[in-house]
């Protein structure tokens, strides 16, 4: 069953219509459909507030609540609630260039939509023997950075043993990008994406991403390309296209894909990828190629720090406090782990509830007498806990650096995981234990996760923490 997550008043309308969209299924026919259309309607209004409600609700009471419990029958049933979505929207005025784009591609109606989203989710294989005739390979995004170390950089990573002569390219953020600053063989064409924006902004980036892949596969052969989509939140999970071509593009439905002796992400992307591509003779891990400023930061601080070890943690939640295991809990596990001999390397996090959580938590550990430094560009001194406020990245150089990582189900996680750091995760909010093993961070360390249980107390929760301390 799938759960509703209350919140304020401004958002009841919407959350009525997603009760209702839960609550029914496509076989209700015009009343589901009615319920979509009209929660579509909210979440692109004109009125800023009420796109923003209605945006909020869809993607964390509907869409996430589908993706998140990776069962087959959910992957069908967001196809067709996002094809249902996208026809209810992009005749809106400023979704235009969104109906303009579907209509170059031929995909007039709901049922086109429909029918091209199940066609690119069935099994395809490269052709044998036609490797070397790829001159380029593009990789759109999966936007949120745990999933682009855990599942892109996989695809990356094959893509650069199956294609020896293509240059690849990675469409996304910044942030993204960053974690691949010293692979010369990926080039980032960056691209706009927020998580946490409207229906009309997320589906509105599409139109200039599809610009973009046609400016890169401008002047080749449709033979001399291959997109490859890991399941990307710029596609909308593969409903939109970016080639006229669908047989040079190739999509991993990472929430249906099923392997033997497989179940985390990581493992099951290579596993797709081998099936499809071939060379399954060498397993493809997650893997970061970090910028010389980014490891240097963290090789400054290990060398600062002798044989002290060091822990890194990461306490964020990405705006999902369920995520969050309740007080006094973050500063028992400081505690504890300082209580073993750890110095800390904190990561302030992003967001101003974030920043104030980890604040506190500094200012906590400083009434005990123990010392406190800021990391950045310019080294202060080595301390007891050594706190950074900055990119994913370089933060990424310091749990390089260290001995233990510990934290949130979070980008952390599988940082620790591809760059061979051991890593303890903390695993709470779950829609289902398939979440959890899918997320397990897969790598060259291994990871324990706590999976953390309803009504859990907090000492119950650190007890497993000491349980797993190395």
């Amino acid at each position: 069953m799938l759960m509703i997550v209350k919140d304020d008043s401004t958002e009841q309308p919407a959350r009525i219509l997603a009760e209702r969209i839960v609550r029914l299924t496509p076989c209700d026919g015009a009343a589901w459909e009615t319920a979509v259309d009209e929660l579509a309607a909210l979440a692109i209004d004109a009125d800023p507030q009420v796109a923003s409600a209605g945006s909020r609700v869809f993607f964390r009471d509907v869409v996430e609540a589908i993706a998140d419990r990776f069962e087959p029958d959910l992957c069908d049933l967001y196809v067709r609630l996002f094809c249902r979505t996208i026809t209810a929207s992009r005749k809106a005025p400023d979704l235009l260039s969104v109906d303009r784009f579907l209509q170059s591609f031929r995909l007039t109606t709901e049922e086109e939509l429909l029918s091209r989203a199940h066609r690119v989710r069935r099994p395809s294989a490269f052709e044998d023997g036609r490797h070397d005739v790829v001159r380029k390979v593009l990789v759109p995004s999966r936007v949120t950075l745990g999933a682009d170390i855990a599942v892109t950089s996989v695809v990356l990573r094959k893509m650069k043993a199956v294609f020896p002569k293509a240059e690849l390219v990675l469409l996304g953020g910044s942030k993204a990008g960053a974690l691949f600053a010293s692979e010369p063989r990926v080039r980032l064409r960056e691209i706009a994406y927020s998580r946490g924006s409207s229906l009309r902004a997320r589906l509105g980036a599409w139109p200039t991403l599809v610009d973009i892949v046609r400016q890169e596969i401008e002047g080749l052969r449709s033979e001399e390309y291959v997109v490859v989509d890991p399941d990307s939140r710029l596609t909308q999970l593969g409903i939109l296209p970016l080639v006229p071509d669908d047989s040079r593009y190739f999509f991993f439905e990472s929430r249906s894909f099923t392997a033997p002796r497989a179940t985390s992400l990581g493992e099951l992307t290579d596993k797709w990828l081998a099936k499809t591509f071939g060379d399954d003779s060498e397993v493809c891990m997650p893997y970061v190629q970090l910028s010389t400023e980014d490891r240097q930061r963290g090789e400054s601080l290990r060398e600062a720090a002798g044989n002290r070890r060091l822990v890194a943690i990461n306490l964020g939640i990405g705006d999902n406090p369920s995520k969050r295991v309740t007080d006094p809990f973050e500063s028992e596990l400081l505690s504890l782990l300082r209580s073993r001999g750890y110095a800390i390397v904190l990561d302030q996090g992003a967001g101003k509830e974030e920043l104030f959580r980890t604040s506190n938590l500094i200012d906590s550990i400083r009434e005990t007498g123990a010392s406190i430094s800021q990391l950045g560009d310019t080294a202060g001194p080595f301390a007891d806990l050594n706190f950074w406020r900055g990119s994913l990245s370089g933060f990424a150089g310091y749990i390089a650096a260290s001995d233990l990582y510990v934290g949130y189900d979070s980008a952390g996680g599988h940082l620790a995981a591809a760059l061979g750091v051991p890593g303890i995760d903390i695993f709470a909010g779950a829609a289902s234990p398939s979440m959890i093993e899918h997320w397990t961070p897969w790598g060259e360390a291994p990871a324990s996760v706590i999976a953390v249980r309803p009504g859990q107390t907090p000492e119950e929760v650190l007890a497993a923490v000491q349980e797993q301390l190395p």
